[in-house]
C-alpha cells in the first residue's frame, strides 16, 4: 500500500491521516487540546476529514486508543456517529489491521 500523509488543522484540532484514495486511509491520531474537548471542535474536524474521504470515494480505518488521553469506549462512540463499524465478521476488510472501518457513502 502506498501511504501519503495529509494532516488536517480545524482550529488547533490535529487529524493524522496517512494512505492514498485508492487504497484506503488509516486514521492515527485526533488531537483536541483540552481546553477545547467538548466544544466540537473533534467533531467539526472529524466531519472535514469525512467530507474529504467521501469526494475521493475511500475507505478509512482506525483503531480507537486511549493512547492520547480519551477513553477508547468514548472513541469508538464518536467514531460511530461518523459511520465506522467495526472491522470483523460481514464488515472485515482484511487489507486493514485496524478494528474500526468507514466504507464511502
Amino acid at each position: 500500500m502506498k501511504f501519503e500523509t495529509f494532516y488536517l488543522e480545524s482550529e488547533s484540532t490535529k487529524i493524522d491521516i496517512h494512505g492514498n484514495s485508492k487504497d484506503g486511509y488509516v486514521l492515527s491520531s485526533i488531537i483536541v487540546p483540552k481546553a477545547l474537548q467538548g466544544k466540537g471542535e473533534g467533531s467539526k474536524a472529524m466531519q472535514e476529514l469525512i467530507d474529504r474521504v467521501d469526494k475521493e470515494q475511500a475507505i478509512i480505518a482506525t483503531t480507537p486508543s486511549s493512547d492520547f488521553g480519551s477513553s477508547k469506549s468514548r472513541l469508538i462512540e464518536f467514531y460511530k456517529r461518523f459511520g465506522f463499524v467495526p472491522n470483523k465478521g460481514r464488515n472485515k476488510d482484511f487489507r486493514f489491521q485496524e478494528t474500526m472501518i468507514r466504507y464511502p457513502r
